[in-house]
């Protein structure tokens, strides 16, 4: 636990030191503007979840990459293989400080959007394990590749692809045959936290969207393990 939470120090001072939490702040307060300006419309609800949805997506998957090639480059991971330091708390580290930032990020946009009436609870839990999945999803991406480039257009895909149960949410087609992809556990969730959602939908998506964080986790350490001995 003392190296976690030293790891979790290290990797905050990074992420400041490279102006993420900064940026992530920025694009946030745009898209506060955004949702004051859009507080009457109709679908609010609806496009206050694909955004939020988003930003975890995006920030989990992205500066995941961008950290580990970082220290790809900076001999960091060399460094690693040969320390005491457990690659399960160099993972988890990671994805816990960006899980943080995505849940201040989340929360201020969804205050601006919707009020401080929804549960909190639901909203909270929804952004910290669809951040921590794609965060997972980044690392055992990043494993296999050597530049941004690369890196980001395998990203990018699979953040489409995983991005489709969308088209359930939106109600252009039915989301049944959504229920395999690893993402629609946690827009259900997220939605609970605006309105009514069946108990045992609920259930259902807490109990799938731990299974894939937990699947997805195991695929990271795996990786990045296999990568540091090659």
């Amino acid at each position: 636990m003392k190296q976690l939470l030293t790891l979790i120090k290290h990797d905050f001072l990074i992420l400041n030191r490279n102006r993420i939490i900064a940026l992530s702040l920025v694009v946030s307060a745009l898209y506060i503007g955004a949702f004051m300006a859009l507080r009457g419309f109709e679908q609010i609800e609806k496009l206050l979840i694909l955004v939020i949805y988003n930003d975890p997506a995006l920030l989990g998957v992205l500066f995941t990459g961008v950290l580990v090639l970082f220290e790809k480059n900076e001999n960091t991971l060399q460094v690693i293989s040969v320390s005491p330091i457990k690659i399960s708390n160099y993972i988890l580290s990671k994805s816990i400080v960006l899980t943080i930032v995505a849940l201040l990020c989340s929360y201020l946009m969804a205050f601006s959007g919707h009020g401080f009436h929804f549960n909190y609870l639901h909203f909270g839990l929804g952004v910290a394990l669809s951040t921590m999945t794609f965060s997972f999803i980044g690392f055992s991406i990043v494993a296999t590749q050597d530049t941004f480039n690369k890196y980001m257009i395998v990203a990018v895909g699979v953040i489409v692809l995983f991005l489709l149960p969308f088209i359930g949410f939106f109600n252009l087609t039915s989301d049944v045959i959504f229920w395999i992809f690893p993402t629609q556990p946690g827009i259900k969730i997220l939605s609970a936290s605006f309105g009514q959602l069946g108990i045992m939908e609920i259930i259902i998506s807490y109990v799938l969207a731990i299974i894939w964080c937990a699947l997805f986790y195991k695929l990271a350490v795996k990786r990045i393990t296999q990568k540091l001995k090659s």
